[in-house]
């Protein structure tokens, strides 16, 4: 028999296959059991209802995204490892990691109208951001957070559009060297009147 944990994992993994197939309206306790192979009934006991589920599904995000972190460098040797590492960040939405963004995008999307959810979506940003931190500091010490916040927002607004709307059609890596240069440089320099 299956440890607890291991059939937590199994439902929310499946649940995000799910969300990456049909949508996150179509992510229901039944459909789950039928794509788990588990029987009918099994989701709704671990999660009693889709508050809990949506939860459920943002902490196997979060377990996921930390592994995948935790195996980059926590500091790039230099500005091409970085710009590799973050390129390779967004490249991930169109190969193993597809499943992991839609759910945390369809999630952060249902957070806007649940604010327990809206709480687990902002540690999952804040834990990532706490990385990305690291390693932006490494190359660029002199980055503010307000810059390192709002440039994490500027690579996730690319990483959601690339996912699901193949734009913009710039290489990612090209669009990351100059998402950083721009941002990083145009924010050091006073606007001109």
């Amino acid at each position: 028999m299956p440890r607890e944990s291991d059939r937590r994992e199994l439902l929310a993994d499946t649940a995000m296959r799910l969300i990456d197939e049909v949508g996150l309206a179509g992510v229901t306790h039944r459909a789950i059991d039928a794509a788990a192979g588990v029987p009918v009934g099994t989701t709704s006991n671990y999660f009693r209802t889709r508050a809990a589920l949506y939860e459920a599904i943002a902490h196997r995000i979060l377990d996921q995204q930390l592994a995948a972190l935790q195996a980059a460098p926590v500091t790039p040797m230099d500005r091409d490892s970085l710009i590799d590492s973050l390129t390779a960040a967004i490249d991930a939405g169109d190969g193993p990691a597809r499943n992991r963004y839609l759910a945390r995008f369809e999630l952060s999307l249902e957070a806007a109208r649940n604010a327990r959810l809206a709480a687990l979506m902002r540690e999952l940003r804040a834990v990532t951001l706490r990385i990305r931190t690291a390693q932006l500091r490494a190359i660029h010490p002199e980055a503010t957070h307000e810059q390192l916040d709002a440039l994490g927002s500027l690579l996730t607004g690319v990483t959601f559009d690339r996912l699901t709307l193949g734009v913009p059609g710039m290489d990612t890596r090209a669009l990351v060297e100059t998402l950083i240069a721009g941002f990083l440089l145009a924010a050091d320099e006073p606007l001109e009147k």
